[in-house]
């Protein structure tokens, strides 16, 4: 089975954003909730 996670800094960058939009807008969770991702994003 092949990762659904891509490798490099820039397919993961994109495919983390991908992420944090489509949780916010389609999971029901907060800004709170998603702190911990975010917060590594831009570290």
């Amino acid at each position: 089975m092949a990762d659904y996670i891509p490798g490099g800094d820039a397919a993961f960058s994109a495919w983390l954003d991908n992420f944090v939009t489509y949780a916010t807008a389609n999971l029901g969770l907060v800004a709170g909730d998603l702190t911990p991702i975010t917060t590594g994003q831009t570290a």
